[in-house]
């Protein structure tokens, strides 16, 4: 530490810089280095990502994006914001798929369906959604500033 302080204190007289001055530059160097290298990224950054809601089936879509990959997707209720609880209990009693449908329920507007997806359960609804965002992404016609 003592090295560094004398090192200091040599270049300080030498070109006639204020100890403080020769000390905090490489700091405030080093931090602006960190600081253009975040910006960069960021600014690198696919605009995809930014790509994290949208409207299907009659309701709001919200999830993530880790890597490529879309994860904690989920529906809300386009009324009143709140989650969305899944009814998908007719998938498990008949084998005709134009009768199987999933059903988006809200309990917060009063048991009131907001939407559905039609040709079978939660996990199915659940891969359709995401097969619409992927679309959505690949023909570049997602919104990223459009707010429900």
């Amino acid at each position: 530490m003592n090295e560094i302080l004398d090192l200091a204190t040599k270049i300080s007289k030498q070109y006639d810089l204020p100890e403080w001055l020769v000390i905090s530059g490489p700091i405030a160097m080093f931090f602006i280095l960190i600081f253009l290298v975040v910006i960069t990224v960021k600014i690198l950054e696919p605009t995809y990502r930014l790509y994290k809601e949208d409207l299907f089936y009659d309701v709001i879509w919200r999830w993530r994006w880790k890597g490529s990959d879309i994860i904690d997707l989920w529906c809300y209720c386009p009324t009143c914001k709140s989650m969305l609880f899944v009814d998908d209990e007719n998938c498990k009693t008949t084998t005709n798929l134009n009768e199987k449908i999933t059903f988006f329920v809200c309990h917060e507007c009063g048991e009131s369906e907001k939407g559905r997806v039609r040709g079978g359960g939660r996990r199915y609804a659940l891969s359709v959604v995401k097969r619409d965002i992927a679309a959505k992404v690949r023909n570049k016609t997602f919104d990223i500033y459009l707010k429900r």
